[in-house]
C-alpha cells in the first residue's frame, strides 16, 4: 500500500508540474499575441515619430539662424550623408525672411530635397511622398498609410494629420 501511495503523489506531482507549465504557455502566447498583432501599429505611427523631429529640426535651424545673424542660406552640418552622389553644395538650405527653411524648387523635387536636407534621410527610405502646393505655399509629405505632415513655408507652421 505505501508504493500505491508514492506513485500517487509522484502522479499529482507530475500533473501539478503539467498545469504550471501550461498556464506559462498560455501566459506566453497571450503576451506574444499582444506583441505580434502591436507591431502593425507602430509601423503606422512612423510619420507621427517624424513629425515631431520635423519640429525639433525646424527650430533648431531657425535657432542657429537667428545665432547667425540671419543669413539668406545656411549650411547645415548634421545631416547623415548616406548616399555618395549628394554633393557638399546640397546641405545648403535657402531661408525666408522670417528665418524657416526654404526648397530650392517650388515643386514635389524641391520638398523632397528639403526634407533630406532636414531630416537626413531620403523619402523613399522613409515611404513618404512628397507634395508641394503653390496655393498655399506649403510642403506636404504623405505616408502609405494615409498620415499626412504639412509644412507651411511661410510661418513655419507644422501640421500632422492622421488616417481616419
Amino acid at each position: 500500500m505505501q508504493s500505491q501511495q508514492k506513485a500517487d503523489n509522484d502522479l499529482l506531482n507530475i500533473y501539478g508540474r503539467m498545469i504550471v507549465v501550461g498556464l506559462v504557455l498560455v501566459i506566453v502566447a497571450i503576451v506574444g499575441a499582444k506583441y505580434f498583432l502591436t507591431l502593425p501599429q507602430i509601423a503606422t505611427r512612423g510619420l507621427e515619430v517624424e513629425h515631431n523631429r520635423f519640429v525639433n529640426v525646424l527650430v533648431m535651424v531657425r535657432s542657429q539662424w537667428l545665432s547667425l545673424g540671419k543669413p539668406q542660406q545656411m549650411q547645415l552640418n548634421w545631416e547623415a550623408l548616406d548616399n555618395i552622389s549628394n554633393k557638399a553644395e546640397s546641405s545648403v538650405v535657402n531661408m525666408n525672411d522670417l528665418g524657416w527653411p526654404q526648397p530650392k524648387l517650388f515643386t514635389a523635387q524641391g520638398c523632397q530635397d528639403l526634407w533630406w536636407q532636414l531630416m537626413g534621410a531620403e523619402l523613399d527610405n522613409t515611404d513618404l511622398v512628397a507634395n508641394y502646393s503653390a496655393q498655399d505655399n506649403s510642403c506636404s509629405y504623405l505616408s502609405s498609410n494615409g498620415d499626412s505632415l504639412g509644412y507651411q513655408l511661410d510661418s513655419g507652421s507644422v501640421t500632422f494629420l492622421a488616417a481616419p
